[in-house]
């Protein structure tokens, strides 16, 4: 199924209720667009894998036992100073969008307390995984460098202020009224509508009466699993 709003709803719900309260282990970047967090929580190890990758991006506990570099690079060494022995407040979806955004509780170098996120937006060539101060809203390193020359909009430097990536006027179908979503089934404008909604959930959610389309956007994505 494709990664897309309403796969990562369910997903953020599932690795919530594994991750939250829990306190990062290890940090390793095993490809060059992946990154694996291993994280202690309810006395047990996971390994969280955030994938940046343009066309296979993805978030997802996993099992698989991965080969990581005998050097680490900048960005695994700044994500270690910052992440490692911090905490996870809160897992955060943005709206419906392919967003998912790690609050992390950590102390810094005087031991003071410092709130940091670890931004992981999973959007094709866009993707990318931010590591931000939540205090000053700036960048301290992300996993692809994105220049002004390369988008106007935005630039995902060290240093920069974060900007989210830009609003749509969708809306999220997890709180849309029943009369806007007996509309959208109405004309077909499930995808114009609605945010998150891929090409598979639309096969999945299309043609369908409203009680069958609030029953399957609850239900029909089956839970997930560690690969």
């Amino acid at each position: 199924m494709a990664f897309d709003g309403i796969f990562l709803h369910h997903m953020t719900a599932e690795i919530s209720e594994i991750l939250k309260g829990g306190r990062i282990q290890k940090i390793n970047q095993p490809f060059e667009q992946e990154l694996l967090l291993t994280i202690r929580s309810g006395r047990v190890s996971h390994k969280l894998l955030l994938s940046a990758h343009p066309t296979f991006g993805r978030i997802q506990i996993t099992k698989t036992e991965f080969q990581n570099p005998q050097n680490p690079n900048n960005f695994v060494m700044i994500l270690r100073k910052y992440l490692s022995g911090a905490f996870i407040e809160n897992i955060e979806q943005v709206g419906n969008d392919r967003q998912l955004i790690f609050h992390i509780s950590t102390k810094d170098e005087i031991g003071d307390s410092m709130q940091i996120a670890l931004v992981a937006e999973i959007m094709g060539k866009h993707s990318n995984i931010i590591l931000m101060d939540k205090s000053s809203n700036k960048i301290i390193e992300t996993i692809k460098h994105v220049g002004f020359s390369q988008n106007q909009y935005r630039t995902l430097l060290p240093g920069s202020t974060y900007i989210a990536p830009p609003a749509t006027d969708k809306i999220d179908p997890f709180h849309a009224s029943d009369e806007k979503i007996f509309e959208a089934l109405q004309t077909h404008k499930l995808q114009s509508t609605f945010q998150g909604i891929g090409r598979d959930s639309l096969q999945a959610l299309e043609g369908l009466t409203l009680p069958e389309f609030k029953e399957k956007l609850y239900t029909v994505f089956p839970s997930i699993y560690p690969n």
